[in-house]
């Protein structure tokens, strides 16, 4: 990202063409500015010059005669309209030399510095908060900030000697920082006001606007959101984020939604450059009283709940036990196959997996004992016996999976705190009188299952008691 404030010696703006309009005959003069590496483009009429030249002349005094004239004739001609393109480039360069160490509120704008340069974005960011903070804070209850205007903060905390402005305290850059340490809840997207992004994991890597400022390499920290309880990347990875160590003491939630990250290390390890390698000092240790204690600056001290939906994910990995106090597990539409390295996560209660690949539930309870909401809505899923002993479940949902055989329902309806059940979408659903069917596996406690968000109706309660007298008869028979 550029920044006029450090590099105005390597900052150039030319015009290389003009576009006439077709259908209106209007010409736009297609300006390029290049700070450094970075450059964008940015269209602007005859019109546009003029008006910009009338405020300059009126408010910094510049020569009037700098600009070229208006033409009224003849001003639709290649030749003509070519050589106002050679003198408006110069115009521009001029004004350059002129204001080489900052540039006006309105040049900037008109050169569209308020939305690629650093110092000029962050001016309109504290113009906003200055004039609508407290009640940004108080209306909403998060925030969201492009990847471009994270990056903005983070560099602009890092300059020797950040500028000031001369145009009033309504641009200081104090009103970020005040805004920012303020928020709870910061939502971090590619880019700014465009909702295309949830459905394109591709957006990080389409430069923004007409720059070649690209989302996905722009690497920043967080530093000036020290009191975040609530952080959601959304279409963007955390691998942006080159230092999250402030926040690991107080997080509370990390959303991660709509990218291609492959592994939870990822995000929850999203600044350690060892994140690939089994490290020991990155996972609990069992101490001498029998408690789990993480060892190093990568445990999230009060991280409750993560929620990490619409991924790539192929596995769940070690990363986990970095948050010893999770309670809400999100992991829907991902690729996940088999659920390993829960163990270590005696406060889980939540599991959502829907939407993933599993096809195998073999034991569970050794690894999520104290679970009491279990989503497997979505997966591939045709036998049940491994959820047998996951004693404190209430609410279980298995909807749309391969389950095909009645007896299947009898490992799950001896769990004696089980309250909802969602079978629907599976074969078994489809078969005659199936929720009379399954609700008689539950026996006396039929009346308290909702089963497909819905209880019993009397008729349905009445053939399950028949039914699960049949079941009881047959079991003693068998037992005979």
């Amino acid at each position: 990202m550029s920044c006029y404030y450090r590099q105005h010696e390597n900052t150039t703006v030319t015009i290389p063409k003009y576009v006439v309009e077709s259908s209106a005959g209007i010409t736009y003069y297609d300006i390029k500015v290049r700070i450094g590496t970075v450059e964008w483009f940015v269209e602007r009429r005859y019109r546009d010059f003029a008006q910009l030249h009338d405020k300059l002349v009126e408010e910094v005094s510049i020569s009037k005669k700098l600009l070229p004239p208006k033409k009224l004739v003849g001003n639709k001609q290649p030749a003509f309209l070519e050589q106002r393109r050679e003198q408006l480039e110069t115009y521009l360069q001029e004004l350059l030399i002129y204001f080489r160490n900052e540039l006006p509120r309105l040049l900037a704008e008109f050169l569209d510095f308020n939305k690629y340069d650093i110092i000029y974005l962050l001016q309109d960011l504290a113009k906003l908060f200055h004039e609508s903070g407290d009640a940004l804070l108080s209306a909403k209850k998060e925030y969201s900030l492009s990847a471009l205007e994270v990056y903005a903060i983070s560099e602009r905390l890092a300059l020797p000697c950040p500028p000031s402005s001369e145009e009033g305290a309504k641009f200081d850059f104090s009103h970020v920082l005040d805004f920012s340490t303020q928020l709870a809840a910061l939502v971090v997207t590619p880019v700014k006001d465009n909702a295309s992004f949830a459905q394109d994991y591709n957006t990080v890597d389409v430069p923004i606007g007409r720059s070649n400022i690209i989302p996905n390499r722009l690497s920043f920290n967080l530093n000036a959101f020290r009191n975040l309880k609530t952080l959601k990347f959304s279409a963007l990875s955390t691998e942006n984020i080159v230092d999250i160590g402030l926040l690991k003491p107080t997080l509370q939630t990390i959303c991660v939604h709509n990218t291609t990250i492959t592994h939870i290390n990822q995000v929850l390890l999203c600044d350690n450059v060892h994140k690939d390698c089994n490290v020991p000092s990155l996972l609990p240790e069992a101490t001498a009283n029998g408690d789990d204690t993480v060892l190093c600056t990568d445990a999230w001290s009060e991280l409750s709940e993560l929620d990490l939906t619409g991924n790539l994910l192929t596995q769940i990995d070690g990363s986990v036990r970095t948050a010893p106090k999770l309670r809400h597990l999100v992991l829907e539409q991902n690729r996940i196959r088999t659920v390993q390295n829960l163990a270590e996560l005696p406060h889980l209660q939540l599991l959502s997996l829907s939407g993933n690949l599993i096809a195998e539930c073999v034991d569970w309870h050794l690894s999520m004992g104290n679970l009491v909401t279990l989503n497997l809505a979505q997966n591939k899923i045709k036998a049940l016996s491994g959820l047998r002993k996951l004693l404190s479940l209430v609410n279980l949902d298995l909807s749309c999976n391969l389950i095909e055989q009645l007896d299947e329902v009898d490992f799950v309806a001896n769990l004696p705190l089980l309250e909802t059940l969602r079978l629907t979408g599976n074969p078994l659903a489809g078969s005659v009188d199936y929720r009379a069917r399954v609700l008689a596996r539950f026996h006396e406690r039929a009346a308290e299952i909702s089963l497909d968000n819905e209880p019993g109706t009397q008729q349905e309660l009445d053939t399950a008691l028949v039914l699960s007298a049949l079941l009881k008869s047959k079991q003693r028979q068998q037992q005979k």
